[in-house]
């Protein structure tokens, strides 16, 4: 990624429609046609008070995509307001970001184009480098971190703006996510894109990175080149500790999984050492291919597998299942929970539109733990419950307030209990203040 200098770097590396669209302020309204624009704002009150405004745009049939982030932040014990404008540039083809202006006290693009010198340069960590910085910090400190970032969310200690997408017709889409904890030195913001036709290129995918921001002038630190990675990793710690809370070691009886992609593995990888003593596991994958590779991969870590034709028989020995799957229709509903002492940890549906557990199930439940609660009414496995009246927000409890307070219906302690995770931008951050912890 080029860390460019000043603003003609940036136009040398447009065309002209890319000009008129992302730049020229008097560019005409034929000009401006076909463009796929969102602005999100996000407020700040401190260790700084102010707001920061982001724009994310493509026009449609050009070869780059803009980010811009435009933060106006002023600190208690100074009365200057820092100003910050920074300009990423993105590959619309690939989703990768290949160009980064950062700039201070340059709010908009004057129509001269001025040149105006970058702030300093910006480190920039690859995954390698980020995982031997996490290994620094060690795993015990990096899963409490996760779960502190919990518990500030469930306080509302915790600004999250709204998600930007833009998507890429036939291409691929782009999300973008932030969030910062209030008091907080940093606030982070992670860039995940999926672009079908990468593979083809010699490119994964999904692409993914991380921007670390100084919350008391607004400027970038530090960008983490972790591919997505570290969303995997935030992703799984959150179902390992939830099982660490919600079932001991003595209560299993056997370990599920449905689904045997990335997180199938990353999840049983933290599982095994919560429960040494357990290597029953029972799988399903929709693959054929993908689940006999899986099994025999778990068989020589030290698993003892049965590979299942239907879903429901994952629940027929197994007591602590893992849902990993992408799909939009149900997997397990109420009638397939035959062990009354039961942990789900459902981690696949993180989009609106993706289901892994009926509304039956989510009913039939004695508790419904959820990593937020707002989020829910429209993401994942709680959206079509909560929607068609099956179950209130009542009856779920947000983990982070579970972490603070413990079972709102502590008699379903050892009867049957869902964790439902969507993903939510206090995770990227926690995960973001591990990987700063181990420099």
């Amino acid at each position: 990624m080029k860390i460019l200098s000043k603003d003609t770097d940036l136009i040398e590396l447009l065309t002209d429609a890319e000009k008129a669209a992302y730049i020229d302020p008097q560019s005409t309204s034929h000009d401006q046609a076909n463009i796929v624009s969102k602005t999100i704002r996000m407020d700040f009150d401190s260790p700084a008070s102010g707001n920061l405004k982001i724009t994310a745009s493509y026009k449609i049939g050009t070869d780059h995509f803009v980010i811009t982030f435009l933060s106006q932040l002023q600190s208690p014990e100074s009365n200057e307001l820092q100003r910050r404008h920074l300009t990423l540039l993105g590959d619309a083809y690939t989703g990768i970001i290949t160009a980064l202006l950062p700039q201070s006290d340059n709010t908009y693009y004057s129509g001269a184009h001025d040149e105006v010198s970058a702030i300093a340069d910006i480190p920039e960590l690859n995954w390698e480098q980020i995982q031997q910085r996490l290994k620094i910090t060690g795993n015990e400190t990096v899963w409490q971190l996760q779960n502190q970032g919990f518990k500030a969310f469930s306080m509302l200690d915790v600004v999250i703006p709204e998600v930007i997408y833009l998507p890429f017709k036939a291409r691929g889409d782009l999300h973008l996510k932030g969030a910062h904890k209030k008091g907080g030195d940093i606030y982070v913001f992670k860039i995940a894109t999926a672009f079908y036709n990468n593979p083809s290129r010699g490119l994964a995918s999904s692409q993914g990175m991380m921007m670390v921001f100084d919350a008391r002038t607004g400027d970038a630190i530090m960008v983490l080149r972790d591919e997505g990675k570290l969303t995997d990793l935030r992703t799984a710690i959150a179902g390992r500790n939830a099982a660490q809370q919600l079932m001991s070691e003595a209560e299993v009886t056997g370990i599920g999984v449905l689904g045997t992609g990335v997180q199938a593995r990353l999840q049983l990888n933290l599982l095994r050492d919560l429960y040494p003593n357990c290597r029953q596991l029972r799988v399903w994958g929709r693959s054929p291919k993908n689940t006999a590779s899986y099994a025999q991969e778990m068989t020589q870590n030290g698993w003892q597998v049965t590979v299942v034709e239907h879903p429901k028989q994952v629940a027929e020995t197994a007591n602590l299942i893992v849902t990993t799957t992408a799909s939009e229709v149900a997997l397990l509903s109420a009638d397939d929970i035959i062990i009354e002492n039961t942990l789900v940890i459902a981690i696949g549906a993180d989009m609106p539109g993706k289901l892994e557990l009926a509304p039956s199930l989510l009913k039939k439940a004695d508790c419904i733990l959820i990593d937020s609660i707002i989020q829910g009414k429209d993401h994942g496995n709680a959206a079509d419950a909560l929607q068609t009246g099956i179950i209130t927000e009542s009856d779920l409890q947000e983990f982070g307030d579970f972490l603070n307070n413990g079972l709102k219906k502590p008699e379903s302690e050892k009867k049957l209990k869902l964790f439902l995770s969507s993903g939510i931008g206090v995770q990227d951050l926690q995960i973001v203040q591990a990987t700063l912890s181990g420099s």
